[in-house]
């Protein structure tokens, strides 16, 4: 598994943004996590949004 950073769409981006400051690394690193364990190369707001549960802790 790579260390390195996902890349992200603009809107992913923007959607990240509005997680508070304080959490903002953990749950970004979360969902870089998720993507790289489902095969994906760059986080989307469609794998955020088909996702959501899982990341939530749901």
């Amino acid at each position: 598994m790579s260390s390195t950073t996902l890349a992200w769409d603009e809107e992913a981006l923007q959607r990240l943004e509005k997680i508070p400051a304080f959490v903002r690394p953990m749950a970004k690193n979360k969902i870089e996590k998720a993507a790289r364990d489902a095969g994906e190369c760059s986080v989307t707001v469609a794998f955020m949004d088909t996702n959501k549960a899982k990341l939530m802790g749901s």
